[in-house]
């Protein structure tokens, strides 16, 4: 039995070699693949040397930065060191010239900076107040009646300048009212005031080597037949003394103590760098020996 085919359908047969040809592509070369495998290794080892090339510049550059901010820090260090020895050294050298001038006479030393050698130094400074002393190993009420402290002793600490008392306020524990004030043989304020009084004094100037007296802080009573307050309290009388650059030196003047202090400052420092170090140290002249009493490095 045959079957006819509809005219509109037409077969066309292909061989597989004009398929081949025309639908799948044709293999490259053997030579021209291995152009191309070799073109793709020589990338790849292109990218791969860069990056190492930024990894060990990376590298190198942190190691060099870590070295230089190490020896930087080393030499920070030694240079803070150094700075420690010179200040420590500035008390000594104040100590040593104080004691040395006061064997034969009136102790003091000098302010400023001493050169250790070119490039290191130690320099001395005080406030007015620091470098007032005063000596209350003898004060007392006088005897004849009770109404004068006496026996205080005051002098500046050093040769290099001049320092001025500008005020005196004086503290104490009764209802006596103070009314004079003598400084060698000048009386340097005159009034009536209740404690704790005000006494804006004649500015008095200390020099050095002098040691004054102040002969009295005068009162208008026995100051030992009043009762104190709270009732029962010893009696005591406290000194601060105001000086002309606003530095203060305030201190027990009644009962005696022991005491006729100064301080001194001394900052150790060297030749191009900002780093420096700062010793301060109170010296009482009254201890047997002399001694350095407080010590301490400050800001």
């Amino acid at each position: 039995m045959s079957c006819a085919i509809p005219n509109s359908i037409k077969i066309y047969l292909l061989d597989f070699s004009t398929l081949q040809r025309t639908f799948l592509p044709e293999k490259l070369p053997l030579t021209q693949r291995s152009e191309n495998v070799r073109f793709h290794q020589r990338g790849i080892s292109l990218v791969a040397a860069l990056m190492l090339i930024v990894f060990v510049s990376i590298a190198v550059f942190g190691v060099t930065i870590f070295i230089v901010q190490r020896l930087s820090q080393n030499e920070a260090n030694r240079t803070h060191t150094r700075c420690g020895f010179l200040a420590q050294a500035g008390p000594h050298r104040a100590l040593y010239d104080f004691r040395e001038h006061d064997r034969t006479g009136t102790g003091y030393f000098t302010l400023g900076a001493t050169n250790i050698d070119a490039n290191n130094r130690f320099t001395l400074a005080a406030s007015e107040a620091q470098l007032l002393m005063v000596n209350t190993a003898t004060a007392r009420l006088s005897p004849a009646g009770g109404t004068d402290l006496i026996n205080l002793r005051i002098q500046n600490a050093t040769n290099s300048r001049s320092i001025r008392i500008d005020r005196m306020i004086v503290t104490w524990n009764n209802a006596r009212r103070l009314t004079q004030i003598r400084i060698n043989n000048i009386n340097v304020w005159n009034g009536n005031l209740a404690s704790p009084a005000n006494a804006n004094i004649n500015n008095f100037s200390l020099n050095t080597p002098t040691i004054y007296t102040i002969r009295y802080v005068r009162f208008n009573g026995n100051m030992l037949t009043v009762p104190t307050i709270p009732p029962g309290s010893p009696l005591t009388i406290t000194i601060q003394f105001v000086m002309r650059d606003g530095s203060t030196k305030t201190l027990t003047a009644y009962p005696a103590s022991n005491n006729n202090i100064f301080t001194v400052q001394s900052t150790g420092t060297t030749t191009g760098s900002t780093i420096y170090r700062k010793i301060q140290a109170d010296y009482n002249a009254n201890a047997i020996p002399g001694r350095i009493v407080t010590y301490s490095e400050i800001p």
